[in-house]
């Protein structure tokens, strides 16, 4: 079918190595397949299994946001109240926890320069920040806002982030490979992501390839898990059915609703683009949702990852690669064309 000639098209570019797909639609798998190697022919290279653990990324974002809107709905969180009243000390006392989930809170400090110098200063930085323009004013995509997110998580449950996540998100929908940090045990299964030759020396492999996260012990609110395609499409599947799972309400349906819907408005970003949101998600990104409809939700991770939910017809998408092996590449990601088309060929021919 198109999407197996879509993702070959994508190994033999080398835009990545390997690929997992997995797509359900009107309650049914209608496309799972493992693609390609780990590692290309390098050596230690193996087949792309369906069940391999992958570096998710920003995927982690939907993890946290998830876990934050759980506490919402059992009143524990209020997404009128700055973030400051839930970390005390905060610079920013302006930002309110909604803003953190859209990514309006004019938060902007690249945290990746900061890393080498280590996680108190890492935190420090990220403590003393204020916004760059008011919070709610500007739309402007940043890991700061995830991380924040999840300390206020971590706080409220009185217990690390990914024991946290594992409780709110992780084992509720009966999930078995997402965990941060991983046991070495496990990595036979989890596929590479990076030859890092500059700072950390090495094959990045078992470990968070973000680097802040990385300084961070591995577990942060806007990167650290690994996980399979199977446990991301039961988190998807629990967002496209209103928050329901296995016949528990995991989440309200007005709070699935509010969440997937524009939460930015007329909100331009720094270059003018209208980059819309929800409280965690991306809204109608067509160039990695190609042409879904209006009203289509997902997220995308740095390392090749992404999953995109559309409603009007119960689809389902996740897409895992290692698209930053060997070394990653800038912008415009070719990556995100491929997950586009694959996207469309699932509407056109799965989903008729």
């Amino acid at each position: 079918m198109v999407i197996d000639q879509l993702i070959h098209g994508a190994i033999n570019e080398r835009i990545f190595p390997g690929a997992v797909v997995r797509i359900r639609c009107g309650g049914r798998v209608v496309h799972r397949a493992a693609y390609g190697t780990t590692m290309y022919s390098d050596a230690g290279s193996r087949p792309v299994a369906e069940d391999d653990r992958f570096d998710l990324a920003s995927l982690t974002k939907i993890f946290t946001a998830t876990a934050a809107l759980r506490l919402y709905d059992s009143g524990l969180l209020d997404l009128e109240r700055e973030a400051s009243y839930y970390l005390p000390g905060l610079a920013a006392t302006d930002v309110r926890v909604r803003h953190l989930l859209s990514h309006c809170s004019g938060l902007e400090l690249r945290l990746a320069p900061l890393c080498t110098a280590g996680a108190a200063e890492l935190r420090r930085a990220i403590w003393a920040t204020r916004p760059v323009h008011p919070p709610g004013t500007q739309s402007a995509y940043s890991n700061i806002n995830s991380l924040l997110l999840g300390e206020i998580v971590a706080r409220l449950t009185e217990q690390s982030l990914d024991c946290a996540i594992d409780e709110l998100v992780v084992r509720p929908l009966g999930m078995v490979c997402t965990s941060f940090c991983p046991p070495a045990t496990l990595r036979a299964g989890i596929v590479p992501t990076e030859w890092d030759h500059t700072w950390r020396g090495g094959l990045i492999h078992g470990v968070v390839h973000d680097e802040s996260a990385y300084t961070l012990g591995g577990i942060a609110g806007h990167a650290g898990l690994f996980g399979s395609v199977d446990d991301l499409e039961r988190l998807m599947r629990m967002w496209l059915e209103g928050g329901a799972w296995e016949g528990k309400q995991l989440l309200r349906e007005a709070t699935v609703a509010r969440a997937v819907s524009d939460q930015t408005g007329t909100l331009r970003s720094a270059t003018g683009a209208a980059l819309r949101g929800g409280l965690g998600w991306m809204l109608d990104r067509a160039n990695f949702m190609g042409m879904a409809p209006l009203g289509s939700f997902g997220h995308t991770g740095f390392t090749g990852t992404a999953m995109v939910g559309v409603a009007s017809c119960g689809l389902t998408m996740v897409l895992l690669s290692n698209r930053t092996y060997p070394q990653r590449t800038p912008p415009p990601y070719r990556h995100h064309t491929v997950t586009a088309a694959v996207m469309d060929a699932a509407l056109q021919e799965v989903c008729r």
